[in-house]
């Protein structure tokens, strides 16, 4: 079940990232053109571009986590024998976990306030509860990212969940 849901997500997450990048890339490009070469701009774009970016870096979270790319201190990893090594890789994912939580509760809450009240972005004229919920579906993606951490340093040996990530950032690099 684990696989078929990591695999989803992991599609899910590669094409969200590919169209932010996308419509970020496109429109700066455009609004370039427009500035430079037609003297005028697209008042819309630069907020169009903010917004992708933002969504971009609460997906890319949930994609550090489930490729092991966070910033990390790993000396008690390199000096603790096999088996503390599988809990420190529990006990991070625990506390990842709260955080999202956190991230979750506090994200939907932003999400279905600034829904009740109305607002709306500066050019776009758009609900600005849309650009807020992105927090909220981040912090779901992290917890289902940390459960799979679990799910492997609980079922596979401890010296290969580390072999593992590496082998996973070298894919990355």
């Amino acid at each position: 079940m684990f696989e078929a849901l990591n695999k989803l997500l992991d599609r899910l997450e590669s094409v969200a990232m590919v169209v932010f990048m996308s419509i970020a890339t496109i429109l700066t490009t455009i609004q370039v053109v427009y500035r430079y070469g037609f003297n005028g701009s697209l008042f819309w774009a630069e907020e169009v571009v903010i917004y992708s970016i933002i969504c971009m870096s609460f997906v890319g979270a949930s994609m550090g986590v489930r490729h092991g790319v966070h910033i990390s201190v790993d000396v008690l990893n390199a000096l603790a024998p096999p088996f503390i090594n599988r809990w420190l890789h529990i006990i991070a994912a625990l506390l990842g976990i709260a955080f999202a939580g956190f991230l979750t509760f506090y994200g939907f809450q932003l999400y279905f306030s600034t829904l009740g009240r109305g607002q709306l972005t500066a050019a776009l004229r758009l609900p600005m509860a849309w650009f807020y919920l992105p927090i909220g579906v981040s912090g779901v993606l992290l917890i289902i990212r940390y459960l799979w951490v679990i799910h492997e340093a609980w079922t596979k040996p401890p010296v290969s969940l580390s072999a593992e990530l590496a082998a996973e950032k070298d894919k990355l690099v």
